[in-house]
């Protein structure tokens, strides 16, 4: 196991300060002062572990825990996560098979256990990062099993980006050496963050548009200071908190919106577009994606489509379509109590 110096001190504290005074939080853009680094033979050694000890080692690694795979699995089952093939290089990984059908029952019922303090950290704390990391790391325990994934064979990860947390935990996950592509982050018609990436310039002061992935209908991602704390630091990430506060337009300079981007697209999706989506899906795969599962698939298709990558993908999907059930089964054009026998 390698270790790096990620961060410091001193930009952790301040950076917190500032997001405490500024928006409310409880200090939850914190991240450990060494990220660790997982060598080729950890890499690889994944793949001998079953999806819970993978999680285990993962939470343990991070926050200095003792948890075991029997721990996980009486935490949040024994499959949790499922895997499903919808083409020959698309994935869909369901992180919702738990009682709420729902990623955020998962990942509060991890960090509930890590202790009761951090249960009630906020969305974006890095303990709900951490726990994300830990997922993933089950996940791609799975994929290098199977010969999917290894250190030369990488997968691109495609989710939603109206909350941050997603695209940062796969982001720090690849820091740390799982084998994780490029990361494709897909917006509805609240676009900012494509505006930024592609534009070099980001509206603080829009209202968000009402969709039919209302998840997703923010006009600024929850937890985008993570990515530019990790691009250019706590000063940068006090620019853009600043022309937050005075809702003016943050304009990265040039080097800083190159790190921005590395290994970081944008895809935008239109709600009418998610909503043709899901039926196309079913009928080809015999499949049914949830809203956020159709906006983070055609994200990926259009990723692929623009840059040519033929790469492996897989798309999280953090909501069952029963979690969403009219929009879905309006789009399959059957009754919304119909919806369960088709999954």
């Amino acid at each position: 196991m390698l270790y790096v110096t990620t961060r410091n001190n001193r930009d952790a504290y301040t950076v917190n300060r500032a997001l405490r005074e500024n928006r409310g939080c409880d200090g939850g853009l914190y991240v450990p002062f060494r990220l660790p680094v997982l060598a080729a033979e950890d890499i690889a050694a994944l793949g001998e572990k079953r999806f819970s000890a993978s999680v285990a080692d993962m939470l343990n690694l991070l926050f200095n825990a003792r948890f075991t795979p029997w721990d996980v699995e009486f935490c949040i089952g024994r499959y949790p996560v499922r895997l499903a093939n919808i083409s020959q290089k698309i994935l869909i990984a369901e992180c919702w098979h738990n009682v709420d059908g729902t990623f955020d029952w998962l990942v509060r019922a991890l960090v509930s256990c890590l202790s009761k303090e951090e249960s009630k950290l906020t969305c974006g704390s890095w303990a709900e990062i951490g726990a994300r990391m830990a997922v993933l790391a089950g996940i791609f325990s799975e994929l290098i099993r199977s010969g999917m994934a290894s250190n030369e064979k990488k997968v691109d990860i495609s989710v939603v980006s109206g909350d941050f947390s997603a695209p940062m935990s796969a982001w720090y996950a690849r820091e740390m050496g799982l084998p994780i592509g490029n990361i494709v982050c897909t917006c509805n018609e609240n676009n900012a963050l494509w505006d930024l990436m592609h534009h070099g310039q980001l509206r603080t002061d829009l209202m968000g548009v009402p969709t039919n992935t209302p998840d997703a209908d923010v006009a600024l991602p929850v937890g985008l200071e993570r990515l530019i704390h990790a691009a250019a630091g706590a000063e940068e990430v006090g620019r853009y908190l600043e022309v937050c506060r005075r809702g003016g337009m943050y304009c990265p300079d040039d080097w800083v919106l190159s790190r921005l981007r590395r290994g970081m697209h944008v895809s935008v999706v239109s709600q009418k577009r998610v909503a043709n989506t899901i039926p196309s899906v079913f009928g080809t795969n015999s499949y049914v994606l949830s809203p956020y599962g159709a906006l983070a698939y055609s994200g990926l298709l259009d990723y692929r489509v623009r840059t040519g990558e033929s790469r492996p993908g897989m798309v999280l999907t953090e909501k069952s379509p029963l979690c969403d059930a009219a929009v879905t089964a309006r789009a399959l054009g059957i009754a919304e109590g119909e919806l369960e026998r088709y999954l």
